[in-house]
């Protein structure tokens, strides 16, 4: 018998997964963190990007419509990171996520 295991990287297109491995790779640089604190960064942002795919693509949503899924997204992601990071942590990751952004728009 065997058995296949569907992983939680399989389930994500491959574009999301490479901005979310730049994201959490320069987040994880500025801040020093290790291998570990890497990942779980990595894994909310890729989860973040996936969510936003999800609930906006192809929706025709207006600019307000869009601005409240970002809003609320910010704020999901905020509370996962405050489960495994500091509060001062989660501010830093947020503001070098944010510099991040700005410096690999499209």
């Amino acid at each position: 018998m065997s058995v296949s295991v569907v992983t939680f990287a399989q389930k994500i297109p491959g574009n999301i997964l490479k901005k979310a491995t730049a994201a959490s790779e320069y987040i994880a640089s500025e801040l020093n963190f290790d291998e570990n604190q890497k990942k779980d960064i990595f894994t909310i942002l890729s989860e973040k990007y996936d969510s936003n795919r999800k609930k906006i693509r192809g929706k025709d949503l207006s600019g307000e419509e869009r601005q409240k899924i970002y809003k609320a997204s910010f704020i999901e992601t905020k509370n996962n990171l405050s489960e495994k990071f500091t509060m001062k942590e989660v501010n830093m990751i947020n503001k070098l996520h944010r510099t991040w952004q700005q410096n690999n728009k499209k």
